[in-house]
């Protein structure tokens, strides 16, 4: 991952079709350092910089210049001697002047892309899951581990009512109880889904209890790029729940993700709602809670960026993450008070939320935030 900070080339094939987005968003994290170019117009000393090459791998034209230890091979690619051909199949090669995201269809590259932290040379993802990891051996090999695999030997799996199954790391010591966590998780899954007038997912998930954070940052295929919740950290992926430690509160939070998500996918919303319509919920169960947030949102009531936040879905997660998750469900709150449940959910699955502003709430997103203001002094 040394190419951020240095001029790097964002490229793809030249028929790619459903990757604007993940390059913009490169090209935007490179900033003055993004060189686009479509593969077709690299020329020889291009290969001998810094690229950063995304797409499906049948696409590609010149795949020999890029000078992997992956081998193409008609429907799939070969790592290590093993053969991938389904079309879940993807991968991310990490190199000094390369970064390659790839695989088999325009899925297996999204998923790939979404498995891209730089904790490691080489991880493959199928079927939406990632398998293997590892760093480079030699010029052709990588030292890899398969990351299913360690879930099935390093932890004891349990029955569940809510969850497909409970993953335990066998070095978690504490003791739990299973039937209160299960008659609070249940009574607070009710009351979620009822607030937001939805059904019970029809597909269980898992989730993972680690003891520590070096666990849940690798079980997790987060690697290096956990979150910063020291003893509490929590994580919804790849339809799995991980967390650090037990916390009924934390394992709220997560599942709240499972269960509005499975509804309202994230593609469009911004993490402003994505925590907030958690957050929103557990305010109501906390009044004290609330009534600091409240503080905290008078506080930013004139400095917030509600643009960045809501229309363009940036700097959530940063300087100000924590101050951030205190509003985000103060904000919700405002909506659903004003407009409605379905208002809300409406506008978290908008695409164009500048635009579809007007037509879910009818009146302008400058006008949304003021009304929101003069709301929040009167609460």
């Amino acid at each position: 991952m040394a190419i951020i900070g240095r001029q790097t080339i964002i490229t793809s094939p030249d028929n790619s079709i459903g990757l604007d987005a993940i390059l913009a968003d490169y090209c935007s994290t490179f900033g003055n350092n993004c060189i686009r170019k479509k593969e077709s117009a690299l020329t020889d000393s291009d290969y001998a910089k810094d690229i950063l090459m995304v797409g499906i791998l049948s696409d590609f034209k010149k795949w020999t210049q890029l000078k992997t230890s992956i081998t193409r091979i008609a429907n799939g690619f070969i790592i290590n001697n093993k053969i991938f051909k389904d079309r879940s199949d993807g991968f991310v090669y990490v190199d000094t002047n390369r970064i390659i995201i790839g695989g088999n269809s325009l899925k297996a590259v999204k998923d790939a892309q979404l498995a891209l932290t730089g904790g490691h040379d080489i991880v493959i993802v199928q079927n939406g899951k990632i398998t293997w990891f590892g760093n480079k051996k030699d010029n052709t090999h990588f030292n890899w581990f398969n990351l299913q695999g360690l879930k099935e030997s390093n932890y004891y799996k349990k029955s569940s009512e809510l969850f497909s199954a409970i993953f335990i790391s066998k070095t978690f010591k504490d003791t739990i109880d299973y039937p209160k966590l299960n008659k609070a998780l249940k009574s607070y899954t009710q009351q979620f889904l009822s607030i937001y007038k939805l059904k019970m997912p029809t597909k269980k998930i898992s989730w993972f209890l680690h003891s520590n954070m070096n666990e849940y940052g690798t079980m997790s295929g987060m690697f290096g790029l956990t979150c910063p919740g020291n003893n509490s950290a929590g994580f919804s992926i790849r339809g799995e729940i991980h967390t650090n430690g037990f916390d009924t509160g934390l394992v709220k939070h997560e599942y709240s993700h499972f269960l509005f998500d499975n509804a309202i996918p994230q593609d469009n919303n911004p993490a402003f709602f994505v925590e907030g319509c958690v957050e929103y919920v557990t305010n109501l169960n906390d009044k004290d809670l609330y009534n600091k947030r409240l503080k905290v949102a008078r506080k930013f009531r004139d400095t917030l960026n509600y643009a960045d936040l809501i229309i363009n879905n940036r700097d959530f997660y940063g300087q100000y993450s924590s101050e951030n998750y205190s509003i985000c469900g103060v904000f919700v709150k405002y909506i659903i008070d004003k407009f409605g449940v379905e208002a809300f959910k409406a506008y978290c699955l908008a695409d164009n939320r500048k635009v579809k502003t007007k037509d879910i709430f009818k009146i302008d997103f400058d006008t949304l935030v003021d009304n929101y203001k003069v709301w929040l002094d009167m609460q």
